[in-house]
């Protein structure tokens, strides 16, 4: 066959297939995805799940955790090197019944907090009422860590409700039967906030009977916007580990003898040029529970440097003396927030 002939049948062949392609019905394109869009009526950083009325954040950080202690034993590593990281998710959404807010936090593959809020009341693991407590950067609040069981409600200033109880009585094994009852108020005018709180603990002794051991909480904090000073005080009887102390039991062998405790703490901090602050904090804790007392005193020191947006650098110097015995440990975090 010639050239000429081969390319005038090739081409025929082109031109006859696409007019039948162009009989057949054009196939639509995949539906394009909704790109996510964010939620103004829930604040910055939250955006609506395609498809749903459900608006979600995520935030955390990573860091890096440094420790030196001073004067340790020979053979006990001074030093401690390590990281660890946090994320949270905060999912809310609009209903009849009001805002529904779910939040969780998982801190270095643990749980500590996942709680759900609507109309004022918190069921799950939060924050506690009356964790309202002052304390060095590193050494934390009063309790720290993981959040604590709770049905709660607020309702504007006031809150109340029932948390896990913090068991602190004489063995491990002794633990109350029911949970503990909270009372918190708080309020604020100006640069002048103020919040005051209760607990009510049932002790339960390891040979016979129980009791109602009780806390009271009262914080009071002035924001002169170049210097923001707090004052704390504590008072527990039978309920220690409202004072951030569990090495005096609530009660000895019996119920009925209760140990009592007191929290006294303060704390300054001040912006220092336009990218570092620094803090100071002093507190006192102690408790007694017949022949057995325990005394612990604590002083901090603590400069924060934003390096750059969502970068921070922080030192702090922590000095503890527990009934005679003193620490010294230097600090330092380097911590990525988003």
């Amino acid at each position: 066959m010639k050239l000429s002939t081969l390319l005038l049948s090739s081409a025929a062949l082109v031109v006859a297939g696409s007019a039948y392609a162009a009989d057949l019905p054009a196939k639509k394109g995949a539906p394009a995805a909704k790109a996510a869009t964010g939620c103004s009526a829930f604040g910055a950083g939250f955006f609506q799940i395609p498809g749903g009325d459900t608006c979600i954040q995520f935030s955390g950080y990573m860091r890096s955790e440094n420790s030196y202690t001073a004067n340790t034993a020979r053979g006990t590593a001074p030093y401690s090197l390590a990281g660890a990281y946090g994320l949270n998710v905060d999912a809310r959404s609009n209903s009849e019944a009001g805002a529904i807010r779910g939040y969780l936090r998982n801190e270095s593959g643990a749980m500590t907090r996942a709680y759900v809020q609507v109309a004022g009341f918190t069921a799950g693991a939060a924050d506690g009422l009356l964790d309202i407590g002052l304390g060095g950067n590193q050494s934390g609040q009063q309790f720290g860590g993981s959040g604590i069981g709770m049905l709660t409600y607020s309702m504007g200033a006031l809150s109340v409700g029932a948390t896990s109880a913090r068991n602190n009585n004489d063995t491990s094994t002794m633990a109350a039967s029911r949970p503990d009852l909270i009372l918190k108020y708080s309020m604020a005018a100006g640069p002048v906030s103020v919040t005051v709180g209760a607990a009510s603990h049932e002790v339960v002794g390891s040979t016979t009977g129980s009791a109602q051991g009780a806390a009271f909480i009262g914080k009071l904090t002035f924001d002169a916007g170049s210097a923001k000073v707090s004052g704390y005080a504590a008072y527990a009887q039978g309920a220690n580990s409202y004072l951030g102390l569990s090495s005096v039991k609530d009660a000895d062998a019996s119920a009925g003898n209760l140990s009592t405790g007191t929290n006294y703490a303060a704390q300054v901090t001040m912006p220092v040029g336009a990218a570092g602050s620094v803090g100071v904090y002093a507190g006192r804790v102690s408790a007694t529970q017949n022949a057995t007392s325990t005394t612990s005193t604590q002083y901090a020191l603590w400069y924060g440097h934003t390096v750059a947006k969502g970068l921070t650098v922080q030192p702090e110097l922590l000095n503890t003396t527990t009934d005679g015995t003193t620490a010294n440990v230097a600090y330092l975090r380097i911590q990525r927030d988003f």
